[in-house]
């Protein structure tokens, strides 16, 4: 007896994945030219071509874990993983996202409050059980996404602020307000909250605003229709045996 594979995955998002991927690898050739072509520096060229290389992973984690455990994300959430990755590592780092279109670091901390509150709802429909739909579960379920996606968050500032510290990265901005660096090593600045600060808050901030608009919508709609939780379902994926 021979089991095989599991459910034909969906075709929106092969032909999203294949896009990305053709996407990514143009950007990698582009990045190779612009680099033979003495338009970009060395370290700027590793860079970018180290995140490509981590775009590439992410995707792959998308597919290895639903592989591994044979199940099957809902959809809208697989592509939302796979398009975040993408914006996030590709059109930020690889394109240049980040210097060249005005708050595109906002627009990721904000959307990345939908993707994770409902990344939230499906870790909660794993935790909770499936078989009640009253208030208080209705509730629980919405509570759990909430601090998921702020979590998300507030570890994403952590990693941002190790680089910083460990390298020479500038992910947080601290080094934009910097006006003289005096010999002890202290800086004076134009801000004197810091730049830092402004933008780790602000990054805060509109991942939880991004995580409210996302929630309170769904929350109205769990009450009035309970059945719809189950949009947010990890899905067994379908063996098929053969003799």
């Amino acid at each position: 007896m021979k089991i095989t594979g599991i459910q034909k995955r969906n075709l929106a998002a092969i032909v999203l994945t294949s896009a990305l991927v053709l996407a990514l690898l143009a950007g990698v050739i582009y990045n190779s030219v612009q680099y033979a072509n003495g338009a970009l520096a060395p370290a700027m060229f590793r860079r970018r071509i180290g995140f490509a290389g981590i775009c590439a992973l992410m995707f792959a984690l998308v597919f290895a874990v639903q592989w591994i455990f044979r199940i099957r994300f809902p959809l809208f959430m697989e592509l939302s993983l796979l398009l975040f990755a993408f914006a996030c590592l590709a059109g930020g780092t690889v394109f240049g996202f980040y210097l060249t279109v005005p708050h595109w670091d906002k627009v990721l901390h904000t959307t990345s409050g939908f993707l994770f509150s409902a990344v939230g709802l499906t870790l909660a429909r794993l935790l909770l059980s499936k078989d009640e739909a009253d208030a208080k579960h209705i509730i629980a379920t919405v509570l759990i996404a909430f601090f998921f996606s702020l979590a998300v968050g507030y570890v994403w500032e952590i990693y941002e602020y190790t680089l910083d510290s460990l390298g020479s990265s500038d992910l947080q901005r601290w080094a934009e307000n910097i006006i003289e660096t005096l010999p002890d090593g202290t800086y004076l600045v134009s801000d004197k909250r810091g730049s830092a600060l402004h933008d780790t808050l602000g990054d805060m901030i509109v991942n939880f605003i991004g995580t409210i608009v996302f929630l309170v919508p769904m929350l109205i709609l769990f009450f009035k229709k309970p059945n719809t939780l189950t949009l947010f379902d990890v899905k067994k994926s379908k063996r098929k045996e053969q003799a």
